[in-house]
């Protein structure tokens, strides 16, 4: 037995046979000199293996997207900009207009001194980019070649996969109910394969340097993806551990009682438990999860990977769909559809403009004012869709009032064309903010005025707050749930809402951490919004603890001053949550 340290890069502890994955072979790569007369035929050939690349990144992304039920996509979207950057195309016309070189040689050698450039550079995250390199170019080198790759490395059977590395292609293309964990000689916890395996929610380890060499196939592991440890030949004693710490899971994730909604408290209150969805994600399947209702549906699926803007049909089906399943889940259940919310990482071909700044710049609520007629159609579509059960409406990213009074405005004119239209709808369907800019939490008490509830982001809200992109590994640290001042915003929109007489939900990731989805139900929250797959988890955790206990874990977060850090923050409600539920830890390993 023999126990290696690596990057903890996916939560998740499992045991399982190895499948040492050795790739797909390497691409033979013809050279030869294009003759005269024949160099237009040969950069249109690679034209078209740009356009057959693209159409299969295309495909990718909305795969993931079904798998996932999240838009982390952003590893392909960058190998779509990278095929459609004009600089590409140009080296590789002039390799092959100036140079005489094949379309597959030219390729390779731009590529080759990216990756060179790439495996210079002293930030870490730059120099992980270079594996997207090997995957673009192995995408463009098969599509010019004809190569396939050997299928007989297919997973058969459930395994932890052992790899020098993989590449994002390869990680999506292993069969996700075969694949218990990853563990690879190289990566880090800001590769894109990393980014993937915590959206696929795939436990993971990378950087363990020398693991294939010491593995063989059929050999049984434990991989811990919280601690980055990978346990090879694990003795009986060590075995008996680990099954017992998956039995402390299991208990704490199994079903609710019957009659016990997800969401209630052992000893009287509840907060209300939702799922985050996007078109396409099945309704039916989170009534088992215990969702009692949709918090979040993103309506901009319905905008990516399409060449044009969806029609107020196609929109009004996707939408009464959603509605009628949604109905299913619970006797007061309800859907609340977040309004277009493009820009920033979330561009869509057509209407997303180049920007400087995109997260700063004219996006969601912004993008939806100046495009009046984009934002007219969607609301006919929604309000059509409010006929056929209980829906409300959010608007994204707003950060004054005047953005909501425009917005009512909109909503007027709308509601007076359907009249005329004869077309049915709730005239009293609620509208709600997204609370996820600074500037809208420290004016809450205002904005509380022009909406009927909040849903507060705390992925943006945080990242805004913090000045702090979480996926940018050199300030990734100051990504910070817990610090005083995300703490005092949470306080300040919460107080507001419940001034005010309207419900407060969050529907950011944090409501789905055992952590600060609880703490936030501490301080007040009335729905907590997640992925349905983490539903189980809270809803026990809620179960396990009283409101007055809720109470006393409130009181502790507040009692920091704001000269605490975040993580003597963190840390102390850890430790309490600890004392409540002992086997906490199995959740967050």
């Amino acid at each position: 037995m023999a126990t290696l340290a690596g990057i903890p890069t996916a939560r998740g502890l499992v045991a399982g046979p190895v499948f040492l994955y050795r790739g797909d072979g390497e691409i033979p790569v013809p050279e030869y000199v294009v003759e005269p007369g024949r160099e237009e035929e040969e950069f249109r050939r690679f034209e078209r293996a740009v356009v057959d690349t693209k159409r299969d990144l295309e495909n990718l992304i909305s795969v993931l997207r079904e798998r996932t039920g999240r838009a982390d996509v952003r590893v392909f979207e960058c190998h779509l900009m990278f095929l459609e950057d004009p600089t590409f195309s140009d080296e590789i016309r002039s390799s092959v207009t100036k140079d005489h070189v094949n379309a597959e040689a030219a390729v390779k050698s731009f590529t080759d001194r990216m990756r060179v450039q790439f495996s210079r550079m002293n930030d870490p995250y730059f120099r992980e980019r270079v594996r997207d390199f090997d995957d673009v170019e192995r995408r463009l080198l098969m599509a010019l070649t004809g190569f396939a790759p050997d299928t007989s490395l297919e997973l058969k059977s459930p395994a932890i996969i052992v790899a020098d590395d993989l590449t994002p292609s390869e990680t999506v293309r292993l069969p996700r109910e075969n694949v218990l964990g990853f563990a690879t000689n190289g990566g880090s916890a800001t590769s894109h394969v990393a980014l993937l395996a915590r959206a696929m929610a795939i436990p993971a380890v990378t950087g363990l340097v020398d693991i294939t060499s010491r593995v063989r196939p059929g050999m049984t592991v434990i991989l811990d993806g919280g601690t980055g440890e990978v346990t090879i030949a694990p003795n009986k004693e060590t075995l008996d551990l680990y099954e017992s710490r998956k039995r402390h899971r299991h208990n704490i994730e199994k079903a609710e009682p019957e009659g016990c909604p997800a969401g209630t408290f052992r000893e009287g209150g509840e907060v209300k438990i939702f799922a985050n969805i996007h078109p396409g994600v099945a309704v039916s399947g989170l009534r088992d999860l215990g969702a009692r209702g949709v918090g979040l549906y993103r309506s901009e699926y319905l905008w990516l990977n399409r060449e044009r803007e969806p029609t107020e049909e196609e929109q009004f089906e996707a939408y009464r769909e959603a509605v009628e399943q949604t109905a299913k889940l619970s006797a007061d259940a309800s859907i609340t559809i977040r309004a277009l919310d493009i820009g920033g990482d979330k561009t869509v071909k057509g209407i997303s403009a180049k920007e400087s700044n995109p997260f700063l710049g004219n996006r969601s609520i912004r993008y939806l004012l100046s495009n009046r007629e984009v934002f007219k159609t969607q609301l006919r579509a929604i309000l059509r869709a409010s006929a056929f059960g209980k829906v409300n409406t959010m608007y994204p990213m707003v950060s004054c009032v005047e953005e909501l009074t425009e917005a009512a405005v909109v909503l007027e004119e709308v509601k007076r064309s359907l009249d005329k239209d004869g077309l049915a709808y709730d005239r009293n369907m609620p509208i709600g903010a997204m609370i996820e800019i600074p500037s809208a939490a420290i004016n809450a008490d205002a904005i509380a005025t022009k909406v009927d509830f909040f849903s507060i982001g705390t992925n943006d809200l945080i990242q805004y707050t913090m000045a702090a992109d979480r996926s940018n590994e050199a300030v990734a640290h100051l990504y910070q749930p817990t610090n005083p001042a995300i703490l005092y915003l949470m306080r300040r929109v919460i107080a507001a809402a419940h001034n005010h007489g309207i419900p407060v939900a969050v529907c950011g990731e944090s409501a789905s951490d055992p952590i600060l989805g609880v703490l936030w139900a501490a301080m007040g929250i009335d729905t907590l919004s997640m992925s349905g797959s983490y539903i189980p988890v809270i809803a026990k955790l809620l179960r396990r603890l009283s409101r007055t206990e809720l109470d006393e874990y409130a009181a502790l977060a507040n009692g920091f001053d704001a000269s605490a850090t975040a993580k003597s923050v963190f840390d102390a409600c850890h430790a309490w949550m600890l004392g409540k539920i002992p086997e906490l830890d199995d959740l967050l390993a």
